[in-house]
């Protein structure tokens, strides 16, 4: 089953969503005015497992940010 996302979404959780289409190694459709308007797929070369790390990293601060920015203050 194909992914399918809209605008707004992608661009609010890009980080995300790339990280989710490099770990799955499925592509993204993202649509614009409900039509499918780009496809973010994997890149085809392989990251090493120190790159895995820093996308989970990522993706965890990214899912977060808004408890690290009340703990900033």
């Amino acid at each position: 089953m194909a992914l399918t996302i809209g605008l707004a979404e992608a661009k609010n959780n890009f980080s995300r969503v790339t990280s989710e289409v490099h770990r799955t190694g499925k592509p993204v459709t993202v649509l614009k005015n409900n039509r499918p308007w780009v496809v973010i797929t994997p890149a085809a070369a392989k990251e090493t497992p120190a790159q895995d790390a820093v996308d989970l990293a990522i993706d965890f601060m990214d899912e977060y940010s808004d408890v690290f920015e009340e703990l900033a203050k």
